[in-house]
């Protein structure tokens, strides 16, 4: 059997991640702030929360080993996740988990089955309003703690 650097706790935990850039382009932007929150249960743990500022309030190393030790083997959850992955495995220079839910397509998905050939709208803005969710999608904090919400009331909600 495999050695796993993966706790129990990481099993039973999601990790909702954003990361705000200096540009869309994974390759050539900038990280300017990471936020990842954790999800046990339906709790969010907000007041644990990691919200980093790579090279200003941390140096670049030390922003990603803090991030990698927080997410450790716990799934991700995000809004458009590709981005947010791409620029943490680029910071923290490791792979993260291959565990991911992109709460954008538990979203379409349910609006799909319930829409007949209707255009979804899958702007962060309308799936707040949508899933009434009581949260403002500002910064990266905010659209973790977005992703967070929409994903327990997606998965554990029902509606």
């Amino acid at each position: 059997m495999a050695h796993s650097d993966h706790t129990d706790a990481d099993r039973r935990e999601h990790v909702a991640v954003h990361c705000e850039a200096t540009s869309f382009d994974p390759e050539s932007a900038r990280p300017l702030t990471f936020a990842a929150i954790r999800i046990r249960g339906p709790r969010i743990l907000t007041g644990s929360a990691l919200l980093l500022h790579p090279g200003s309030d941390t140096g670049v190393a030390e922003a990603g080993d803090r991030l990698h030790a927080f997410i450790g083997g716990r799934p991700l959850v995000g809004y458009y996740l590709d981005f947010s992955v791409a620029m943490a495995e680029r910071l923290t220079g490791r792979p993260l988990p291959e565990e991911r839910t992109e709460v954008s397509s538990l979203y379409y998905d349910r609006k799909i089955r319930s829409l007949s050939k209707q255009a979804v709208d899958l702007r962060l803005d309308s799936l707040v309003h949508d899933l009434d969710l009581p949260v403002r999608p500002d910064g990266a904090f905010g659209i973790a703690l977005t992703a967070a919400m929409a994903w327990l009331r997606l998965t554990q909600d029902g509606r």
